[in-house]
């Protein structure tokens, strides 16, 4: 059997046990896998119809009752009922597994899995480590335009711009005024500060400005971009996985870790802001993207993320179980 503690936090909200319920599924059949989550608002609701066996709060003597194989942690930092379970699963010679995040909160687990850009150095020479974005899991709708040959135009015209939770509104309203007065066709993915008001406020001064709902994936919207105005932390994969350059705006040091990484491997440019009183530095920048520029950035993000992660995480751990 496969035991998965997904973080189900408040802060987190149901995102890892999405990400956790992807995995699951083409890992082994749902009747050989139990989770186990924290209780907090919409859990119990999100597991119908899905066909898991879950429960929430168990407490730890209770869960080797069933015949584990693997022990799977969903979730970045582990708690003290996490370490309780770490360390029973050890004293029974079950195999475990981890994610982790930029290298952080790391634990003495026979897997790690961190899709950041970064690279992990083991001691142990049995230890997996699964580090890279091409382990990141995405919607296989990823996969899908990830497959299909994207047509890169003369001149970029549409920009889709989706700088992240932390990013300021009144930045996000200059960057947006500087990019449609000088004509770029523009579509924002609003972060979870966004409220309703900014949306109408921006539609009310730009009517010709695209902001995206929340579909099932924004997959779409990276590929059918000319280019990307992205937070790299969260996005960087997606741009890559479309074949769709980007230009980073990273707001914080991990973001500013991730950015590095995929400049240096070709798939978009920092964007590095001198002046504070608007954006015309981006334009300038968006001057560097040529076509023949922006098809060699896009088949070097193809290269480093095929949106096959699930997949290949997945095959890892079957032979674990």
């Amino acid at each position: 059997m496969l035991l998965i503690i997904a973080e189900t936090s408040p802060a987190n909200g149901l995102f890892s046990l999405q990400k956790a319920f992807q995995l699951a599924s083409i890992t082994c059949n749902k009747k050989d896998i139990f989770f186990i989550v924290e209780d907090s608002k919409d859990v119990s609701s999100f597991f119908i119809g899905k066909g898991f066996n879950f429960s929430i709060n168990t407490e730890p003597r209770k869960i080797f009752k069933e015949d584990i194989s693997l022990v799977l942690f969903f979730k970045d930092k582990l708690s003290g009922k996490d370490k309780k379970i770490l360390a029973r699963a050890r004293k029974k010679g079950i195999q475990t597994a981890k994610f982790s995040y930029m290298g952080a909160n790391p634990e003495d687990t026979d897997i790690v899995i961190d899709p950041s850009a970064i690279s992990y150095i083991s001691s142990k020479e049995d230890k997996k480590i699964l580090s890279g974005p091409e382990y990141s899991i995405l919607h296989n709708k990823y996969i899908h335009f990830h497959s299909i040959k994207k047509k890169y135009s003369k001149k970029s015209k549409n920009i889709l711009l989706s700088p992240g939770d932390t990013f300021p509104y009144r930045e996000l309203r200059k960057l947006t005024e500087t990019l449609v007065s000088n004509s770029f066709n523009v579509k924002i993915i609003p972060g979870k500060n966004f409220k309703r008001f900014n949306r109408k406020t921006l539609k009310r001064i730009y009517p010709s400005l695209q902001i995206s709902g929340t579909p099932e994936s924004y997959a779409r919207s990276y590929f059918e971009a000319d280019l990307a105005i992205i937070d790299p932390e969260f996005s960087a994969v997606k741009a890559s996985a479309t074949g769709t350059p980007a230009v980073y705006l990273p707001q914080n040091k991990s973001g500013d870790k991730t950015a590095s990484y995929y400049e240096e491997k070709g798939a978009g440019v920092i964007f590095k802001r001198w002046k504070k009183d608007d954006y015309s530095e981006m334009i300038e920048l968006l001057k560097f993207f040529s076509q023949e520029k922006r098809a060699e950035f896009g088949r070097t993000g193809k290269s480093l993320v095929d949106g096959n992660g699930v997949y290949k995480i997945a095959k890892v751990l079957k032979t674990f179980l």
